[in-house]
């Protein structure tokens, strides 16, 4: 992906190119780690969507210029730079080799994910520069984690992710008077019974956070938030659940190989489905199915 244009919106080439979740199975906003080299200057560029940018290896300094002055501060793992798209930028320079992972907050995944909040979040972002923020970090390396792992997780994981780390940074970084009231809706009975249906006819599919809100008729944004306050738990782990249940249930009376169970109820394969079984049930689904 491009991280920065000209005046032209021709991509500038920034470090040397490591990975990316470019072809992969990532359903998420669109991620890629770059070497950054040891100098570096970008005076004037622009960006088309708000991009961060995270420290995970290796220290150096970044050097801001504000009209006639500058500010000077440490780019070390941990700390991230977050711009908001469009091309009035603050001149930049850099020092010191690094890794850095960049996730673009792509302006269509936004308005999928976010609704109406997604306008506020691109235009008004506040830019920061080389902060430490422990969440949003551990979100964005969370991402980093399932990409490289291939994807066990499925669309609604990544989504989820993506949702998260948008609506952090929009409820953190944005200017105050940019924030929407919150809504106080709730699911509805019938809502949650199709919900809970649909997940149920479709345990074998990867099903993706967008698609259950769709459902319902709301931005993946705040069916989130509702289907915790009515579920307990978030899509994600809920699907999770509804995997699991079935899967104690197909197991019991040897119905089933352990191969056949990952297969059938969508997990990336049968290693990704015992971690899963193990982690909810507190056994392997081999030892259950023994017991059973």
């Amino acid at each position: 992906m491009a991280l920065v244009v000209d005046g032209r919106h021709r991509p500038i080439e920034i470090g040397a190119f490591r990975w990316s979740s470019a072809h992969t199975a990532w359903a998420g906003f669109p991620v890629e780690c770059r070497l950054i080299g040891a100098r570096g200057s970008l005076e004037e560029f622009g960006i088309e969507r708000t991009l961060l940018g995270l420290c995970t290896s290796g220290k150096g300094t970044l050097c801001v210029r504000e009209g006639r002055s500058a500010r000077r501060l440490q780019s070390v793992p941990g700390r991230f730079s977050l711009l908001a798209r469009g091309f009035e930028q603050r001149p930049l320079a850099w020092t010191g080799t690094r890794e850095m992972l960049y996730v673009a907050l792509d302006t269509e995944q936004l308005e999928r994910l976010m609704g109406h909040d997604s306008a506020a979040l691109r235009s008004n972002v506040e830019p920061q520069y080389a902060i430490s923020d422990p969440q949003a970090a551990s979100i964005v390396l969370n991402m980093r984690n399932e990409i490289l792992a291939g994807c066990p997780a499925g669309r609604v994981y990544g989504e989820a992710l993506s949702l998260a780390l948008a609506a952090y940074l929009f409820g953190r970084y944005s200017h105050p008077a940019a924030r929407a009231e919150p809504r106080t809706v709730a699911l509805s009975a019938a809502q949650i019974r199709r919900v809970r249906e649909y997940v149920g006819a479709n345990l074998e599919r990867d099903i993706g956070l967008t698609e259950l809100a769709n459902l319902v008729g709301l931005s993946p944004h705040y069916f989130a938030m509702l289907f915790k306050n009515a579920f307990g738990v978030s899509p994600h782990r809920y699907v999770l659940t509804q995997r699991v249940h079935e899967a104690k249930r197909l197991l019991s009376g040897n119905r089933m190989a352990i191969s056949e169970v990952a297969l059938r109820l969508g997990f990336a394969d049968q290693s990704h489905f015992s971690q899963v079984f193990r982690t909810y049930v507190g056994t392997t689904p081999k030892r259950y199915q023994c017991t059973c």
